[in-house]
């Protein structure tokens, strides 16, 4: 996806017509229209139903729509972050994100605000305890990907330090090969793993501790911190695994049908969220410096 295909998806969906948002964005009809249709092609989806009434989203439409939105929102507290920043002599901008993060859309945005801010150095650090690294001022911007639950619980017993403010939620996901006795279920709950070859990301290790408490014993391959190696080893049939919708919903294989993607049900933690974390200190201080 390009920055600029967000920016004309979401001014088809605020006007709901291809003309209008041609003439508002100063770009010809072609050339909103072929952006469109290379996203759908690309992703297999309808974006918008065009008729004599208007252009309307898609329930597929809608959800894209929705994500726009929070890049979009995300670009434009980037670049406020930055105009706070420039006040500094380094010009630097620091962000500490989890690995999930910074595996789905944190690259495109960080390479769209590069273009636009040449002269800010962007420092990212690949860091589990975003929240440690915020609360001790080593970053400026911290970018996480956590169950509902957790991220609900955190926000709350950091709500007079810290801001959160999230960008996406989505949910875990049981992948397995094409070829997979389980490719064809539409649903699995915590039990029915317990019988099978886990392959195990590290940053889910929380997650199979929680589910072996509740559940018990589950049977893991191995471990590893690399999602390409874990995404080849389900693509290859050694076995399956548990990861985010943010992870997965776009990868190749999935849209080719080389993973199969199931949703965990039954489990408390199975739904996720990703957002946003900086200090409210921080933003007080870079309210009196703009005021």
């Amino acid at each position: 996806m390009q920055i600029q295909q967000i920016e004309y998806i979401i001014e088809v969906a605020k006007t709901g017509s291809i003309t209008e948002a041609t003439n508002n964005l100063h770009v010809s009809v072609a050339t909103i229209s072929q952006s469109l249709s290379n996203f759908e092609q690309k992703f297999g989806l309808s974006l918008f139903k065009r008729s004599r009434l208007g252009t309307k989203p898609t329930e597929q439409g809608k959800r894209i729509i929705e994500k726009a939105y929070k890049i979009s929102d995300l670009l434009v507290d980037l670049e406020r972050e930055a105009k706070f920043q420039s006040t500094n002599i380094d010009k630097e901008l620091r962000i500490v994100a989890s690995p999930s993060t910074l595996l789905t859309f944190l690259p495109k945005a960080i390479s769209a605000f590069n273009k636009k801010y040449p002269n800010t150095e962007i420092i990212i650090e690949e860091n589990q305890n975003v929240i440690r690294e915020i609360s001790n001022n080593e970053h400026d911007l911290g970018f996480i990907t956590v169950d509902e639950m957790t991220w609900i619980k955190w926000g709350n017993s950091n709500k007079n330090v810290l801001h959160f403010d999230t960008l996406f939620q989505g949910r875990m996901y049981i992948c397995v090969c094409e070829n997979s006795p389980l490719a064809f279920k539409e649903s699995i709950t915590p039990e029915e793993l317990l019988n099978q070859k886990l392959i195990l990301h590290t940053i889910t290790k929380p997650i199979l501790d929680d589910i072996i408490r509740q559940y018990g014993p589950l049977k893991v391959l191995f471990e590893s911190p690399n999602t390409e190696t874990i995404k080849n080893s389900i693509a290859e049939g050694i076995g399956i695994s548990f990861l985010s919708e943010f992870t997965v919903i776009n990868d190749e294989r999935v849209i080719n049908g080389q993973i199969i993607i199931i949703p965990l049900v039954n489990y408390e933690r199975s739904n996720l969220t990703c957002g946003f974390i900086r200090s409210k200190k921080d933003i007080f201080q870079h309210q009196q410096e703009v005021s």
